[in-house]
C-alpha cells in the first residue's frame, strides 16, 4: 500500500473512531448477542471516559505488524518465524505451523515450537514459483497467520506473527462500512454484500491504555439471507475469516484481529428471481453498523428505497447510471439490524437494457458499481503499489476459482464465464500499470 493511502486510511479511521468507540463501548443497545451483560465492558477492558469530556480523545495502540518478507540475511530454503504478543514481546513455547500448496494442491504441513526468544526455523524448503507457503499459530480458537508467500531461489524469508489475547464478546467489533450492490442478469437480481469490518479494541477513549484483543465468535456471526435466494458465492479471502452458507444465512467464522490501518474486507453474493414489476427483500446485519450504502444499476423506470435511508440519488459510475442511498449511524440512533430493500419498475428479462446488463454482470469482485463505491479515491489515479496489490488479488481469485472448479464446486459454464471476467479485469489493471509506469 502506498504511503499516501496509508495516511488517508489512518486519518479516516481516527477521524471517526470517537463516534465508533463511544458506540461500541458505551451504548448497550448495540452489544452483540454473545455478551450476556449488555451494560458491561468486555472483561479486562480499561474504563472508558465520556467522548464529550476533555479527556475524550482516541488513543491507538502501536500494534506490532504481522508480515512475511524476503530477506537476504536468511539462507535460501529457510523461513524464520518470530511470534510476539500485542506489546511486541517474544512468546516462547508456541507451536508454529508452516502450510504449503503446490499448484493449488495442499502439501504436508510442518510444525515447530518457538524458542526462548520467540523464534522458530523451517529448513530445506523448495523454492520457486510452484510452491506457496503460509505460517500461522493458534490460541483459544483464534488463528494468526501471514499472507501466502513464495521463496526465491537466492534468499529465504523472515516472518512475524502477533498472538493476541482472545475475546468472544466483540463489543468493539463493528461494520465500518456495509455496502450492498444490485445488478440485473437475465431473470435474476444479483445481490453483492461488501463488508468492511473493524476491531477497535486497539483504541480507547480517555487516558487509559487500550487492550487489543482478537474477536472469535464461538457460533459464528449469522447474516440472514432473503427467502428464495440461490447461487450463494463468497469472495475468496486472504484472511483467516471465512463466510459460508448455513441454513439460510451467511455465517462468518474465524478470528478478527485488532484493526491497524485498514478494515477487514469481506464479500459474498447471491441471486434472487425476478418477474418484473416490484421486488422487496430483507438481509440482516449481524454487527453494529457505522455506515451503510445500497446501490443498484438503474435502467429506465427503476426506483430504489431502503427503510430508514434517505431517498436514493442518481449517480454515474464508470459510464453507467446507478441509484444510491447511504446512511451513517450514531450512538443515539436506533441500531440498524437489517436492510429492507424495495425495487420498483423492475424490467422484465427481455429488452436491450437487460441484454446489456447480462453481458456486463459479473462475479463478486466484478461490477461497475465497484468503481463507484470504492470510496473517496474513486476516479483518481491510483498508485502503482495499489494496482499491484489489486493485480495480486485477481490472480489469487483466479487460482481459487480453478481450485473450486476442480473440486466440483463451480460448474463449467460458470467457470468459463468468470475466467473471462477475471481476464478482462486483469487486462484493465495491466493497462493501468503501464500508464502508471509511464
Amino acid at each position: 500500500m502506498s504511503t499516501r493511502r496509508k495516511v488517508y486510511t489512518v486519518y479516516t479511521l481516527l477521524s471517526r473512531c470517537v463516534l465508533a468507540l463511544a458506540w461500541a463501548l458505551l451504548s448497550p443497545r448495540v452489544a452483540l448477542a454473545q455478551d450476556a451483560d449488555a451494560g458491561a465492558l468486555p472483561p479486562g477492558h480499561p474504563p472508558v471516559q465520556s467522548p464529550h469530556g476533555e479527556d475524550g480523545q482516541p488513543h491507538q495502540s502501536e500494534l506490532p505488524p504481522t508480515f512475511a518478507e524476503e530477506s537476504p540475511m536468511v539462507p535460501p530454503g529457510v523461513v524464520l518465524v518470530r511470534v510476539v504478543d500485542a506489546r511486541g514481546e517474544p512468546v516462547a513455547g508456541v507451536e508454529v505451523r508452516l502450510g504449503s500448496t503446490r499448484e493449488g494442491a495442499r502439501g504436508d504441513a510442518r510444525t515447530a515450537p518457538t524458542d526462548g526468544t520467540g523464534v522458530t526455523r523451517f529448513e530445506g524448503l523448495p523454492s520457486g514459483n510452484g510452491v506457496a507457503y503460509r505460517v500461522s499459530t493458534e490460541r483459544d480458537g483464534a488463528r494468526f497467520s501471514t499472507e501466502p508467500f513464495q521463496l526465491a531461489m537466492n534468499a529465504g524469508h523472515r516472518a512475524q506473527l502477533v498472538r493476541y489475547d482472545v475475546d468472544r464478546a466483540g463489543r468493539a467489533v463493528l461494520l465500518w462500512d456495509a455496502r450492498t450492490e444490485l445488478r440485473f442478469k437475465d431473470d435474476r437480481l444479483v445481490v453483492v454484500h461488501r463488508l468492511n469490518v473493524v476491531n477497535l479494541s486497539g483504541m480507547s477513549l480517555g487516558e487509559r491504555a487500550p487492550r487489543p484483543v482478537a474477536f472469535v465468535p464461538e457460533a459464528g456471526l449469522r447474516f440472514a439471507l432473503p427467502r428464495g435466494f440461490t447461487a450463494f458465492t463468497p469472495a475468496p479471502s486472504m484472511s483467516d475469516v471465512r463466510i459460508t452458507e448455513e441454513g439460510g444465512a451467511a455465517v462468518l467464522r474465524g478470528s478478527i484481529p485488532p484493526t491497524g490501518t485498514e478494515p477487514l474486507e469481506l464479500a459474498y453474493q447471491y441471486q434472487l428471481p425476478l418477474s418484473g414489476g416490484e421486488l422487496t427483500f430483507t438481509a440482516s446485519l449481524a454487527l453494529p453498523v457505522v455506515g451503510a450504502t445500497v446501490a443498484t444499476e438503474a435502467p429506465p423506470g427503476l426506483t430504489l428505497s431502503v427503510d430508514g435511508f434517505p431517498a436514493a440519488q442518481a449517480q454515474d459510475g464508470r459510464g453507467e447510471r446507478v441509484l444510491l442511498t447511504s446512511l451513517e449511524r450514531r450512538p443515539s440512533d436506533p441500531p440498524l439490524r437489517e436492510l429492507r430493500i424495495r425495487l420498483g419498475g423492475v424490467p422484465r428479462a427481455t429488452g436491450p437494457a437487460r441484454w446489456i446488463a447480462a453481458l456486463t454482470a459479473g462475479l463478486v469482485v466484478l461490477s461497475a458499481l465497484y468503481g463507484a463505491l470504492r470510496g473517496p479515491r474513486a476516479g483518481q489515479r491510483r498508485s502503482r503499489q495499489d494496482l499491484e496489490r489489486e493485480r495480486d488479488r485477481v490472480l489469487a481469485e483466479a487460482r481459487e476459482l480453478t481450485r473450486a472448479h476442480k473440486d466440483g464446486d463451480v460448474g463449467p459454464k460458470t467457470y468459463a464465464r468468470r475466467r473471462q471476467e477475471l481476464a478482462r479485469w486483469l487486462a484493465t489493471l495491466l493497462r493501468e500499470l503501464d500508464q502508471a509506469g509511464a
